[in-house]
Protein backbone atom coordinates (compact mmCIF):
# COMPACT_ATOMS: atom_id res chain seq x y z
CA UNK A 1 0.00 0.00 0.00
CA UNK A 2 2.91 2.30 1.02
CA UNK A 3 4.19 2.05 -2.70
CA UNK A 4 1.18 3.76 -3.95
CA UNK A 5 1.71 6.98 -1.99
CA UNK A 6 5.58 6.81 -1.81
CA UNK A 7 8.60 6.78 -4.68
CA UNK A 8 11.42 4.50 -3.51
CA UNK A 9 12.86 7.61 -2.37
CA UNK A 10 9.76 7.48 -0.07
CA UNK A 11 8.95 10.60 -1.32
CA UNK A 12 4.90 11.15 -2.45
CA UNK A 13 4.80 10.27 -5.74
CA UNK A 14 4.33 13.45 -8.53
CA UNK A 15 0.94 11.88 -9.55
CA UNK A 16 -0.25 12.64 -6.07
CA UNK A 17 1.29 15.67 -6.00
CA UNK A 18 -0.46 16.79 -8.87
CA UNK A 19 -3.71 15.64 -7.82
CA UNK A 20 -3.50 17.80 -4.66
CA UNK A 21 -2.75 20.48 -5.83
CA UNK A 22 -5.41 20.60 -8.39
CA UNK A 23 -7.61 19.47 -5.70
CA UNK A 24 -6.50 22.57 -3.83
CA UNK A 25 -6.93 24.23 -6.61
CA UNK A 26 -10.73 23.23 -7.46
CA UNK A 27 -11.30 23.92 -3.68
CA UNK A 28 -9.84 27.81 -3.55
CA UNK A 29 -11.56 28.71 -6.46
CA UNK A 30 -14.71 27.21 -5.08
CA UNK A 31 -14.65 28.94 -2.38
CA UNK A 32 -13.09 32.48 -3.45
CA UNK A 33 -15.31 32.95 -6.32
CA UNK A 34 -18.21 32.36 -3.29
CA UNK A 35 -17.30 34.34 -1.64
CA UNK A 36 -16.59 37.08 -4.12
CA UNK A 37 -20.36 35.94 -5.78
CA UNK A 38 -21.99 37.17 -2.60
CA UNK A 39 -20.06 40.57 -1.79
CA UNK A 40 -20.83 41.13 -5.75
CA UNK A 41 -24.60 40.37 -5.65
CA UNK A 42 -25.21 42.59 -2.32
CA UNK A 43 -23.25 45.50 -4.08
CA UNK A 44 -25.35 45.12 -7.04
CA UNK A 45 -28.73 44.80 -4.85
CA UNK A 46 -27.73 47.64 -2.77
CA UNK A 47 -26.65 50.02 -5.38
CA UNK A 48 -28.72 48.99 -7.94
CA UNK A 49 -31.76 47.01 -7.00
CA UNK A 50 -31.39 44.08 -9.41
CA UNK A 51 -30.01 40.79 -9.23
CA UNK A 52 -26.76 40.72 -11.39
CA UNK A 53 -26.53 39.08 -14.45
CA UNK A 54 -24.12 35.80 -13.90
CA UNK A 55 -24.78 34.80 -17.97
CA UNK A 56 -22.76 37.30 -19.81
CA UNK A 57 -19.76 36.18 -20.81
CA UNK A 58 -18.10 39.47 -21.47
CA UNK A 59 -19.45 40.85 -18.07
CA UNK A 60 -17.55 42.65 -15.53
CA UNK A 61 -18.24 39.69 -12.94
CA UNK A 62 -16.90 37.06 -15.28
CA UNK A 63 -14.50 38.85 -15.83
CA UNK A 64 -13.35 38.83 -12.05
CA UNK A 65 -14.10 35.72 -12.05
CA UNK A 66 -11.86 34.22 -14.38
CA UNK A 67 -8.70 36.72 -12.67
CA UNK A 68 -9.85 34.59 -9.07
CA UNK A 69 -9.30 31.25 -10.38
CA UNK A 70 -5.82 32.46 -12.15
CA UNK A 71 -4.73 34.11 -8.81
CA UNK A 72 -5.73 30.65 -7.32
CA UNK A 73 -4.04 28.61 -9.87
CA UNK A 74 -0.62 30.51 -9.36
CA UNK A 75 -0.85 31.15 -5.55
CA UNK A 76 -1.27 27.23 -4.83
CA UNK A 77 1.91 26.20 -7.73
CA UNK A 78 3.76 28.91 -5.37
CA UNK A 79 2.49 27.29 -2.19
CA UNK A 80 3.24 23.45 -2.54
CA UNK A 81 6.69 24.28 -4.62
CA UNK A 82 8.14 26.76 -2.05
CA UNK A 83 6.42 25.28 1.03
CA UNK A 84 6.03 21.97 0.62
CA UNK A 85 8.67 20.71 -1.88
CA UNK A 86 10.63 23.69 -0.12
CA UNK A 87 12.60 24.21 -3.27
CA UNK A 88 13.04 27.61 -5.62
CA UNK A 89 10.97 29.27 -7.47
CA UNK A 90 13.30 29.32 -10.62
CA UNK A 91 13.41 25.13 -10.64
CA UNK A 92 9.93 25.51 -11.92
CA UNK A 93 11.42 27.34 -14.53
CA UNK A 94 10.67 31.22 -13.47
CA UNK A 95 13.70 32.43 -13.77
CA UNK A 96 14.73 35.79 -12.63
CA UNK A 97 12.99 37.84 -15.77
CA UNK A 98 16.03 40.14 -15.68
CA UNK A 99 17.87 37.71 -17.70
CA UNK A 100 15.62 35.90 -19.65
CA UNK A 101 13.07 39.19 -20.86
CA UNK A 102 14.44 38.15 -24.50
CA UNK A 103 12.85 34.60 -24.39
CA UNK A 104 9.76 36.63 -22.90
CA UNK A 105 9.73 39.19 -25.41
CA UNK A 106 10.54 36.52 -28.45
CA UNK A 107 7.48 34.07 -27.60
CA UNK A 108 5.34 37.51 -27.54
CA UNK A 109 6.05 37.72 -30.72
CA UNK A 110 6.18 34.49 -32.07
CA UNK A 111 2.28 34.45 -30.17
CA UNK A 112 1.32 36.94 -32.57
CA UNK A 113 2.96 35.86 -35.52
CA UNK A 114 1.68 32.32 -35.13
CA UNK A 115 -2.23 33.67 -34.99
CA UNK A 116 -1.98 36.27 -38.20
CA UNK A 117 -0.89 33.70 -39.72
CA UNK A 118 -3.68 31.45 -39.04
CA UNK A 119 -5.88 34.66 -39.54
CA UNK A 120 -4.45 34.87 -43.09
CA UNK A 121 -5.15 31.54 -44.23
CA UNK A 122 -8.48 31.08 -43.13
CA UNK A 123 -9.64 34.30 -44.22
CA UNK A 124 -8.09 33.79 -47.77
CA UNK A 125 -9.06 30.39 -48.01
CA UNK A 126 -12.63 31.91 -47.01
CA UNK A 127 -13.37 29.64 -43.90
CA UNK A 128 -13.91 32.73 -42.07
CA UNK A 129 -15.32 36.21 -42.91
CA UNK A 130 -14.90 39.73 -41.57
CA UNK A 131 -18.06 40.97 -40.39
CA UNK A 132 -16.46 44.40 -39.75
CA UNK A 133 -13.86 46.03 -42.38
CA UNK A 134 -10.44 46.49 -41.21
CA UNK A 135 -10.59 50.12 -41.35
CA UNK A 136 -13.06 49.93 -38.87
CA UNK A 137 -11.96 48.06 -35.64
CA UNK A 138 -13.58 48.02 -32.72
CA UNK A 139 -12.17 49.84 -30.03
CA UNK A 140 -13.57 48.90 -26.32
CA UNK A 141 -12.51 48.42 -22.89
CA UNK A 142 -12.33 44.80 -23.64
CA UNK A 143 -9.15 45.41 -25.53
CA UNK A 144 -7.64 45.90 -22.04
CA UNK A 145 -9.25 43.79 -20.00
CA UNK A 146 -8.83 40.91 -22.32
CA UNK A 147 -4.92 41.68 -22.27
CA UNK A 148 -5.00 41.82 -18.79
CA UNK A 149 -7.11 38.17 -18.31
CA UNK A 150 -4.88 36.74 -20.98
CA UNK A 151 -1.33 37.69 -19.04
CA UNK A 152 -2.98 36.04 -16.23
CA UNK A 153 -3.80 32.48 -17.76
CA UNK A 154 -1.05 32.57 -20.09
CA UNK A 155 1.09 32.96 -16.67
CA UNK A 156 -1.07 30.51 -14.05
CA UNK A 157 -1.60 27.58 -17.27
CA UNK A 158 2.19 28.18 -17.60
CA UNK A 159 2.83 27.81 -14.12
CA UNK A 160 0.65 24.98 -13.72
CA UNK A 161 1.59 22.81 -16.45
CA UNK A 162 5.00 23.61 -17.84
CA UNK A 163 6.16 24.98 -14.47
CA UNK A 164 4.84 22.59 -11.65
CA UNK A 165 3.88 19.30 -13.85
CA UNK A 166 6.59 19.24 -16.18
CA UNK A 167 8.73 19.66 -12.95
CA UNK A 168 7.47 16.96 -10.54
CA UNK A 169 6.67 14.74 -13.18
CA UNK A 170 10.48 14.69 -13.90
CA UNK A 171 10.70 12.67 -10.64
CA UNK A 172 9.73 9.94 -12.38
CA UNK A 173 13.22 9.46 -14.27
CA UNK A 174 11.50 8.90 -16.95
CA UNK A 175 12.63 10.60 -19.76
CA UNK A 176 9.53 11.14 -22.06
CA UNK A 177 6.85 10.84 -19.16
CA UNK A 178 6.99 14.79 -17.96
CA UNK A 179 6.71 15.73 -21.33
CA UNK A 180 3.89 13.63 -22.74
CA UNK A 181 2.01 13.51 -19.53
CA UNK A 182 2.03 17.23 -18.64
CA UNK A 183 0.73 18.03 -22.15
CA UNK A 184 -1.78 15.40 -21.44
CA UNK A 185 -2.69 17.53 -18.68
CA UNK A 186 -3.12 20.46 -20.16
CA UNK A 187 -5.22 19.35 -23.18
CA UNK A 188 -7.73 17.42 -20.42
CA UNK A 189 -8.12 20.79 -18.57
CA UNK A 190 -10.19 22.45 -21.82
CA UNK A 191 -12.85 19.02 -21.69
CA UNK A 192 -15.73 21.25 -20.10
CA UNK A 193 -15.17 23.77 -23.05
CA UNK A 194 -17.94 24.51 -25.79
CA UNK A 195 -17.04 22.50 -28.72
CA UNK A 196 -13.78 20.32 -27.98
CA UNK A 197 -13.62 17.50 -30.33
CA UNK A 198 -10.63 14.93 -30.99
CA UNK A 199 -8.45 17.37 -33.29
CA UNK A 200 -9.03 20.12 -30.21
CA UNK A 201 -7.40 17.60 -27.88
CA UNK A 202 -4.55 16.75 -30.00
CA UNK A 203 -3.88 20.23 -31.27
CA UNK A 204 -3.88 21.41 -27.53
CA UNK A 205 -1.83 18.22 -26.87
CA UNK A 206 0.71 19.98 -29.44
CA UNK A 207 0.29 22.93 -28.02
CA UNK A 208 1.78 21.20 -24.54
CA UNK A 209 4.83 19.61 -26.26
CA UNK A 210 5.87 22.49 -28.10
CA UNK A 211 5.53 24.85 -25.04
CA UNK A 212 7.74 22.19 -22.95
CA UNK A 213 10.09 21.67 -26.20
CA UNK A 214 9.98 25.82 -25.46
CA UNK A 215 10.68 25.74 -21.91
CA UNK A 216 13.73 22.89 -22.53
CA UNK A 217 15.28 24.69 -25.28
CA UNK A 218 15.30 28.07 -23.52
CA UNK A 219 15.39 26.63 -19.77
CA UNK A 220 12.48 28.87 -18.40
CA UNK A 221 8.65 28.83 -19.00
CA UNK A 222 8.45 33.04 -20.50
CA UNK A 223 9.29 32.01 -23.56
CA UNK A 224 6.29 29.91 -23.44
CA UNK A 225 4.12 32.37 -20.91
CA UNK A 226 4.99 35.26 -23.93
CA UNK A 227 3.95 32.84 -26.64
CA UNK A 228 1.03 31.47 -24.59
CA UNK A 229 -0.25 34.81 -23.52
CA UNK A 230 -0.27 36.21 -27.40
CA UNK A 231 -1.68 33.17 -28.60
CA UNK A 232 -4.90 33.73 -26.90
CA UNK A 233 -4.76 38.00 -27.55
CA UNK A 234 -4.60 37.53 -30.51
CA UNK A 235 -7.05 34.50 -31.43
CA UNK A 236 -9.61 35.99 -29.28
CA UNK A 237 -9.41 40.00 -28.79
CA UNK A 238 -8.01 40.96 -31.75
CA UNK A 239 -9.20 38.52 -34.50
CA UNK A 240 -12.39 37.51 -32.75
CA UNK A 241 -11.89 33.43 -32.73
CA UNK A 242 -13.24 31.77 -30.44
CA UNK A 243 -10.54 30.70 -28.12
CA UNK A 244 -10.74 27.18 -27.05
CA UNK A 245 -14.73 27.65 -27.08
CA UNK A 246 -14.64 30.68 -25.43
CA UNK A 247 -16.15 33.89 -27.21
CA UNK A 248 -14.90 37.41 -26.38
CA UNK A 249 -15.37 41.19 -27.31
CA UNK A 250 -13.02 41.73 -30.25
CA UNK A 251 -11.28 44.61 -32.67
CA UNK A 252 -12.78 42.51 -35.08
CA UNK A 253 -15.76 40.08 -35.69
CA UNK A 254 -15.76 36.97 -38.13
CA UNK A 255 -18.45 35.22 -39.06
CA UNK A 256 -17.66 31.11 -40.01
CA UNK A 257 -19.68 30.10 -43.29
CA UNK A 258 -19.29 26.79 -42.19
CA UNK A 259 -18.01 24.74 -39.58
CA UNK A 260 -15.51 22.16 -41.01
CA UNK A 261 -11.94 20.50 -39.73
CA UNK A 262 -10.44 23.71 -41.28
CA UNK A 263 -11.45 26.62 -39.46
CA UNK A 264 -12.14 24.74 -36.36
CA UNK A 265 -15.84 24.74 -35.70
CA UNK A 266 -17.67 26.06 -32.50
CA UNK A 267 -14.23 25.37 -30.61
CA UNK A 268 -12.08 28.10 -32.93
CA UNK A 269 -9.48 27.34 -34.81
CA UNK A 270 -7.60 25.44 -32.31
CA UNK A 271 -10.03 22.54 -33.03
CA UNK A 272 -9.08 22.61 -36.81
CA UNK A 273 -6.23 21.74 -39.37
CA UNK A 274 -4.22 25.38 -39.48
CA UNK A 275 -3.83 25.50 -36.51
CA UNK A 276 -2.47 21.80 -36.39
CA UNK A 277 0.04 23.14 -39.53
CA UNK A 278 1.17 26.84 -37.80
CA UNK A 279 1.90 24.67 -34.44
CA UNK A 280 4.17 21.88 -36.64
CA UNK A 281 5.93 24.83 -38.19
CA UNK A 282 6.37 26.79 -35.09
CA UNK A 283 8.19 23.04 -33.87
CA UNK A 284 10.64 23.28 -36.98
CA UNK A 285 11.59 26.85 -36.01
CA UNK A 286 12.08 26.47 -32.55
CA UNK A 287 14.56 23.36 -33.54
CA UNK A 288 16.10 25.24 -36.38
CA UNK A 289 16.56 28.42 -35.61
CA UNK A 290 16.39 29.06 -31.73
CA UNK A 291 19.38 29.12 -30.15
CA UNK A 292 20.68 30.58 -26.81
CA UNK A 293 24.31 31.16 -25.95
CA UNK A 294 25.76 30.81 -22.39
CA UNK A 295 24.79 34.27 -21.87
CA UNK A 296 21.59 33.98 -22.90
CA UNK A 297 21.39 35.89 -26.13
CA UNK A 298 18.80 35.15 -28.39
CA UNK A 299 20.22 34.09 -31.62
CA UNK A 300 18.50 33.47 -35.37
CA UNK A 301 19.59 31.54 -38.46
CA UNK A 302 22.86 30.57 -36.86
Amino acid sequence: MKKIFLNQYSRLRSGWKILILFISFFVGTFFSSSIFTIFYTMYNLTTKGVMPNFTNQNSVFTFFINIIQCLCMIFFVVLYWKVFDKKSIKEIGLTNLRNSYKDLLLGLLLGCISLVIVFLILFSTKNVKLINPINSPNLNFSLLSGLILFILVGINEEMFARGYCYTVLKQTNVRWLPMVLSSVIFALMHSLNSGISPLSYLNLFLFGVLAVYMRIKSNNIWLSIGYHITWNYFEGNIFGFLVSGQATSALYNLNTPINNLINGGNFGPEGGLVVTLVLILQFIFMWRFYKVSEKRKITFFS
